[in-house]
């Protein structure tokens, strides 16, 4: 082809298996347009009656954002002809606009219908071979965007618990800003490892880090092994919670958070006992109606339960009996306890104690016999 393009020429090299054959069927049809920067080569809505190959510049194919870049040696606007019945032209898919000033080689419809039988098989072997690469491009790019999600919600899931995650992913679909509180019975779990701080003063941050991650994974294994949910971490305490949406599932999370509470319990001096760790275990479950939902201010999200039942959770972890009883490293309210199979009641003294907090709130309590 006399002044044969670049564009054209890295086209075919690429895809078609006789290059010069095609070029010369096409060699008088071909028509050359220039497009400045932002400037349209085709709407959605437009009659699909060519298709062009890229000479030099960038175009980019929009749906309401940019969905693809084609280069030089790249076709735009082929789909269009494989969508259509012969003698057809259907309506385009997308918008294409020039990101740079482009020139491109534009093939009319009729040049391709014209074409006799064994080049134009030659040629739609050749947009065949384009969209195969195409497809492979698209795989590939789907491929990388999954792993990127799967990615991003597995650091999500470091950060925010199930729930969170879940009302998360509901707003991002529904394109909403916030995610709205919700009222839900729930079992709240509140731990601390008392003597941990003194335990870790003047030694090694990256042994400390290492030992409170020893005597944190058993709590957070029975947590999740029980289907609760881990809300935060602060220093060596853990705060937990068991969604209750009605009476059946409320009785499960009670005898499951209490069960996940001895066995925590006795993992965590197992544990504590083979790091040479003086260090013991407080658990505190509560349960009542709380309040489910962002709580964050400004740009930070912050899922969580809120509510007096929360407060009063934590006062029956904080609770310290006289050092003459013994056991209570796990201590339920009376709400909780009530709710207990025989079996799992058993694990505890009979008698309640009664303490008070700092307003004079009674509280009473529960506490394991170990």
């Amino acid at each position: 082809m006399p002044n044969r393009s670049r564009g054209i020429s890295t086209f075919l090299e690429r895809y078609c298996p006789d290059p010069v054959g095609l070029e010369a069927a096409f060699q008088r049809e071909l028509r050359v347009q220039t497009l400045h920067e932002g400037q349209a080569l085709c709407s959605g809505s437009d009659e699909a009656d060519c298709l062009w190959i890229v000479d030099e510049g960038l175009l980019q194919v929009m749906a309401g954002s940019t969905i693809a870049r084609r280069g030089p040696g790249e076709i735009i606007g082929e789909m269009a002809f494989l969508r259509g019945a012969p003698g057809s032209s259907p309506v385009r898919g997308n918008d294409v606009v020039a990101a740079s000033r482009s020139k491109v080689w534009r093939i009319d419809r009729s040049t391709i219908d014209g074409l006799a039988g064994e080049t134009r098989a030659l040629w739609y072997e050749t947009v065949a071979r384009a969209l195969v690469a195409k497809l492979d491009e698209a795989s590939l790019q789907r491929a990388n965007q999954a792993r990127d999600l799967h990615r991003g919600d597995r650091a999500i899931a470091r950060l925010v618990c199930p729930e969170g995650v879940q009302a998360t992913s509901a707003i991002l679909l529904n394109g909403a800003e916030a995610i709205p509180p919700v009222r839900r019975m729930a079992v709240i779990w509140f731990s601390d490892l008392s003597g941990f701080s003194a335990h870790s003063e003047g030694r090694d941050a990256v042994e400390v880090g290492a030992t409170l991650r020893r005597l944190t994974d058993p709590q957070v294994e029975e947590i999740q092994r029980s289907n609760g949910q881990v809300d935060k971490h602060m220093g060596d305490a853990v705060m937990a919670f068991w969604l209750c949406p009605d009476a059946p599932r409320l009785s499960k999370a009670v005898a499951g958070a209490t069960r996940a509470a001895l066995e925590a319990a006795r993992r965590v001096q197992a544990a504590a006992a083979e790091a040479s760790a003086p260090v013991g275990i407080r658990i505190g479950l509560h349960l009542g109606e709380v309040s489910v939902g962002d709580f964050g201010g400004g740009d930070r999200i912050a899922f969580t339960i809120v509510g007096q039942p929360v407060n009063e959770a934590a006062r029956y972890e904080q609770f310290k009996p006289d050092t003459q009883q013994s056991g209570g490293r796990v201590r339920v309210s009376d709400a909780v306890f009530e709710r207990l199979p025989d079996d799992v009641r058993a694990s505890f003294l009979p008698s309640p104690v009664e303490f008070f907090d700092k307003h004079r709130k009674r509280f009473v309590a529960f506490l394991s016999s170990n």
